[in-house]
């Protein structure tokens, strides 16, 4: 839990200061992000089911299960934003200070940035959500559902609804979403928190 929630950090330190910054800028991230609080409640509860399964009920898994009653509840009040236990993050991944966010995927891939007002989760009467690739950028405003895969290096652009399986290095838009381009390279999206698709040459 630990080693993925440092490289969350590392991740949003070189997204919001790319020219470094020492630990009065690591302090101020993790009282000011609610992004982070995000990852660390997620974290926390996945760590928690884990370790209940492999070890049962010790002293550390009620205090976890202890925090994991608080924890759920404030991110509903901080970020406006709930997100499942179950789901498997990678270390060092993003998601946004701007909340509003229902994230239930199988699994995320380190490097993937999730913007604001995101929606993932199982389709109605579903009991798998999306398996999310590594170096993945999901624009706001989208919805991702159902026993899905994305690819390594998918580009979901705003306000797209997308409910099939995308290869890796695809970009797809539209509701629902279709495949608009193939074989790009979301890098230059992944190392700011620019949603402005036009100046990487995407549509």
């Amino acid at each position: 839990m630990w080693a993925g929630l440092r490289a969350d950090l590392r991740l949003y330190r070189a997204l919001r200061w790319p020219r470094g910054g020492g630990w009065p800028l690591r302090v101020f991230l993790w009282l000011g992000s609610p992004g982070l609080l995000v990852l660390a409640v997620q974290r926390l509860g996945h760590s928690y089911l884990v370790r209940r399964e492999r070890h049962g009920w010790t002293p550390q898994t009620l205090i976890m299960r202890l925090l994991m009653a608080i924890g759920p509840r404030l991110l509903v009040l901080i970020s406006k934003s709930d997100v499942a236990s179950l789901a498997a993050f990678e270390p060092g991944v993003f998601v946004s200070d701007d909340g509003y966010l229902i994230l239930g995927p199988r699994q995320v891939g380190s490097g993937t940035l999730i913007h604001g007002r995101v929606t993932i989760g199982v389709t109605a009467g579903g009991t798998l959500g999306p398996a999310i690739g590594r170096n993945v950028w999901i624009g706001s405003d989208s919805v991702i559902y159902g026993d899905i895969a994305l690819g390594d290096g998918v580009t979901v652009l705003p306000g797209s609804v997308l409910s099939m399986n995308v290869s890796a290095g695809s970009v797809v838009a539209g509701n629902p979403a279709i495949i608009v381009r193939k074989n790009f390279d979301n890098s230059a999206l992944r190392r700011s928190l620019s949603q402005d698709t036009a100046a990487a040459g995407l549509p």
